[in-house]
């Protein structure tokens, strides 16, 4: 049997080129006051035993060991060589601060603990294939200089982190795998040589910069985690192995930079922990959760940092709403939400007391809903300086990505309503038992009368209510309710676009209706006109008309609004859904109704019309009758015919130049359109409104020609 034996160094010096060999079964113990020095090699295939007392000057020596070691000195110069090569098997290294580290061999790697402190790595750490170190979660190992990494650390996914804490600029190479890497170097780290270093675990951005690039880089493996401070930055994009996390901590406000993946699907949580928040400096997808963790102070996402830099933060879970752990922490600026339920769920968006329920059925759940809160602004519309100071706007899109005109909705909204505190008070002097949601609707201001008063107030300073049975989209308000006014509920046909029963959206599904109704008859006597600025033409609308009342057929005293024609014939305000309703001067006094388009003929009422308030339930007035316009059944023209309802009937297409006629005797209109034909736009000589000028458009003017409106000029 072999027997195990012991080289024992009592008070002896070994000085110069040395190589010693020392057996596998073997131990070289350097016993008290026992003092090596060496510039040349010991080979340890065995043991190495370094007591108190004793010493190894390696200097510009090598020592290699096979076997355990232990090593009480507090550091050991030149090159110390750890290669246990038996599978399976491990190998104890010291916890002490080396000069160059080297490691090799398929033992794994123990870092002994016992000494209670972290192995340092002055100048040089190389881990070379198949080494898997074993690093303790609290002990990490330090490398002051250069690292070259093709090994493993902590196979079995525990937390075992290697720190670059160099004071000069570090250079990192290989392309093995750590459980956890920090950079904590206020000069920064190079990755070099087609590095690619695989992270299981965490990345923790510390101090300084790391510099990557597309050919030397770190690759996140999936459910990894990137953590970054205010004091770190990374060059380039990371490679994502699969989706990671991000987290940011500190005391100062970050700008976010490449830590966050290219790809929108990859980033998986995304948990803002320092005091001031993020400023975002790109659009962010967030996939499995949001959190603003701190509780005892706000924190942000800023998500536009000025005017001309405005982002996205789009959430797409369902049933995890973002969480924000202080209730004075929130998004500024805009948090898209893909993961949509219809079924009246309350779901968060920009913080703790702004929410949106839907209710829609499942299949019309649309593809996403925008909110974006404006803190501390006064909506950027007229008269927004007498509404409280913050804005708000939300919009949604169908599954094809179209822009939506209205969903039905509750909305949960808030103001921080805090005088005492100035800097942060919102509520603008408004009596909070007072004011109500009002919505921009293009044009004009609308009481939102669903709104809940009085509103409550947290004890964070929040003040908050709902408005429900909401349909609108676009830009609200908080404020007092706008004077109450006097709505028009009409519904008229057009012969050009109409088909099948509907008229066509052909123009509007081809976007090509402007925002703002054109400079051009009839839209030009609305002297509101180049106010109107429609946020969405919804796909069911078929164009601009305009809506004119008269206290007599032929009275002067004249009021004119621009409204939106849909597909079933009604005529709603400029957001598409929303009942025609006029200024607050308009009384409820009976008019003669006049409706104006840009290519069809006028009519006008046979009686007055009494309109009714906001407040009050709608009264349909049907346009399309004979019975209802002046000159009866010669005023329009029968475009259909049902056993149900009899002839339908419609305004006249053909009035191309709007003089009111269409003229057999000069043929403008008719030849307007030959001379235009096979044209694509929006055109008045496309009468059947298809956004593409044809022979059957010159047909209908052909087909119309000598008829006038009744309509007195």
């Amino acid at each position: 049997m072999n027997k195990r034996s012991w080289i024992v160094a009592r008070c002896i010096v070994l000085i110069g080129a040395l190589s010693m060999p020392i057996g596998a079964q073997q131990v070289l113990e350097n016993a008290s006051c026992g003092r090596i020095v060496n510039a040349g090699r010991i080979e340890v295939r065995g043991s190495l035993e370094s007591h108190s007392g004793g010493t190894i000057a390696n200097g510009s020596g090598v020592v290699t060991i096979s076997g355990n070691a232990r090593i009480e000195q507090s550091a050991l110069d030149g090159r110390t060589e750890f290669l246990g090569d038996t599978a399976g098997a491990e190998q104890r290294v010291p916890q002490i601060t080396y000069q160059v580290l080297y490691f090799r061999g398929q033992s794994r790697k123990m870092l002994d603990t016992a000494s209670q402190r972290s192995l340092v790595s002055t100048d040089t750490l190389i881990v070379e294939s198949p080494s898997e170190l074993i690093i303790s979660s609290s002990y990490p190992l330090i490398a002051r200089g250069r690292v070259h990494h093709d090994g493993m650390v902590n196979r079995d996914g525990r937390y075992g982190a290697i720190i670059l804490q160099g004071s000069a600029e570090q250079r990192v190479s290989g392309r093995g795998s750590m459980s956890a890497l920090e950079l904590d170097n206020l000069v920064g780290a190079s990755l070099e040589d087609s590095a690619q270093i695989s992270i299981r675990h965490t990345l923790y951005l510390h101090r300084g910069q790391l510099r990557n690039s597309p050919q030397a880089n770190i690759a996140m493996l999936p459910g990894s985690l990137v953590i970054r401070t205010d004091s770190a930055s990374v060059v380039d994009f990371l490679i994502a192995r699969g989706g990671y996390s991000v987290r940011y901590d500190g005391t100062e406000q970050i700008l976010t930079g490449n830590e966050l993946p290219a790809n929108d699907s990859l980033l998986r949580s995304l948990v803002v922990r320092n005091r001031r928040g993020i400023v975002l400096d790109r659009h962010v997808t967030v996939n499995d959760s949001l959190y603003l963790e701190p509780q005892d102070a706000p924190t942000f996402i800023v998500a536009e940092p000025d005017s001309l830099q405005r982002y996205v933060v789009t959430y797409t879970p369902s049933q995890l709403d973002p969480s924000y752990g202080h209730p004075r922490s929130e998004i500024i600026g805009s948090l898209k939400r893909t993961g949509l339920r219809g079924d009246s769920t309350p779901q968060l968006y920009t913080n703790r007391f702004t929410w949106l329920a839907l209710r829609v059925a499942g299949s019309a759940v649309p593809a996403s809903v925008t909110m974006r809160t404006l803190p501390k602004t006064f909506p950027p519309l007229p008269e927004g300086t007498t509404k409280a100071q913050r804005a708000f706007f939300i919009e949604a899109t169908d599954k094809t990505g179209a822009p939506l005109a209205a969903l039905p909705m509750t909305f949960g909204y808030a103001w921080l309503d805090t005088p005492a505190e100035p800097a942060t008070d919102e509520a603008n002097g408004l009596d909070r038992a007072k004011v109500i949601l009002l919505h921009w609707n293009g044009a004009r201001w609308r009481n939102v009368r669903s709104s809940r008063v009085p509103a409550s107030l947290d004890p964070s300073g929040w003040a908050y209510s709902l408005a429900d049975t909401l349909s609108v989209l676009g830009p609200f308000a908080i404020g007092y309710p706008v004077p109450v006014q006097v709505c028009l509920d009409a519904r008229v046909l057009l012969e050009g676009p109409y088909r099948n029963g509907t008229m066509a959206t052909d123009l509007a599904q081809r976007r090509l209706i402007p925002t703002t109704p054109p400079n051009i008859y009839p839209y030009n006597r609305d002297p509101n006109r180049s106010r109107i600025n429609a946020r969405v033409i919804d796909s069911s609308i078929v164009d601009w008309v305009l809506v004119e009342l008269r206290p007599s057929p032929s009275s002067q005293q004249r009021i004119y609004r621009t409204a939106l024609l849909r597909a079933d014939g009604a005529i709603v305000d400029v957001d598409g859904a929303s009942r025609l309703c006029f200024e607050p001067t308009v009384d409820t006094t009976a008019y003669y109704v006049a409706i104006h388009h840009r290519n069809h003929l006028a009519i006008i009422t046979a009686e007055p019309q009494r309109l009714t308030g906001d407040d009050q339930p709608a009264r349909a007035l049907t346009l399309s009758l004979p019975s209802a316009v002046l000159g009866g059944a010669a005023a329009l023209k029968p475009i259909d015919y049902t056993p149900q309802t009899g002839v339908i009937f419609g305004m006249v297409a053909g009035d191309v130049n709007g003089d009111g006629s269409v003229d057999v005797s000069d043929r403008a209109d008719y030849d307007a359109i030959w001379n235009g034909c096979v044209q694509e736009g929006y055109f008045n000589r496309d009468t059947d409104m298809s956004g593409i000028v044809t022979t059957r458009d010159a047909n209908k003017t052909w087909n119309n020609r000598g008829r006038t409106t009744n309509v007195p000029r």
